[in-house]
């Protein structure tokens, strides 16, 4: 979606001398990347479900995609819907979550995820934007990443090189404000799991705590796919 995009991602790869290409999937006739083009693929969110094939065609041609990917082995790092499409195409389900949850959230994440390759020098927990109301189940073979008190899954890493997040480590301050306003979130009620704009904004300097989860991550898979890490 226009509100959507890879934030924090795209400065660390700027910094770090990488080339960043995107295909815009919510405009007219999106053409995908060669596979031989591009070592890692970055895939964000919407506000669509993984289902809603009918209303937004497109997603039948990403999950093909997305399957492809995976099968030639690329890097891969999907968040919020991005993930939820390669939980699916790893044979996850995806489905409503019980209570949406938005706003800033703890993650817990497990002793045992922390030594994947992948996830070094992550916290036990941080308090993370979330902005969703499905959630995955975690696909065969894979491993959970951590959970929230509102969702069981907030993630999942395949073999060494995929990973897929629920919340968002990707999202600026600025894009926090803009997801709020396109969403209508000024006029949304307070719920279990869902913070209002008022209590949002007092919290977005907490930004900070998912870019440097995010930074920690890109330079992990980086140094994965260049062989520099076991």
């Amino acid at each position: 979606m226009p509100d959507e995009g890879p934030g924090h991602a795209a400065d660390w790869l700027a910094a770090h001398g990488h080339t960043l290409t995107f295909t815009k999937l919510f405009e007219p006739n999106p053409v995908f990347p060669v596979l031989a083009d591009f070592d890692g693929l970055l895939i964000l969110g919407g506000a669509m479900s993984v289902h809603d094939e009918a209303a937004f065609p497109w997603l039948v041609a990403e999950k093909s995609f997305i399957r492809e990917a995976l099968r030639a082995g690329k890097i891969t790092l999907a968040i919020c819907l991005g993930a939820q499409l390669v939980a699916e195409a790893l044979g996850g389900e995806v489905r409503p979550n019980h209570a949406p949850e938005i706003g800033f959230w703890t993650v817990r994440f497990s002793v045992k995820s922390l030594e994947h390759p992948l996830l070094r020098g992550w916290p036990e927990k941080a308090a993370l934007l979330h902005w969703h109301h499905d959630t995955f189940t975690v696909p065969p073979g894979a491993m959970r990443v951590g959970m929230s008190a509102a969702t069981a899954t907030q993630g999942f890493v395949w073999g060494d090189g995929v990973i897929g997040l629920q919340f968002h480590p990707e999202m600026t301050v600025e894009m926090v404000e803009q997801l709020m306003l396109l969403e209508g979130h000024e006029q949304a009620e307070e719920q279990e799991f869902v913070q209002t704009a008022e209590q949002i904004r007092p919290r977005l300097k907490s930004v900070w705590k998912g870019r440097k989860l995010l930074e920690s991550l890109l330079a992990n898979m980086v140094a994965l796919h260049e062989g520099e890490i076991n």
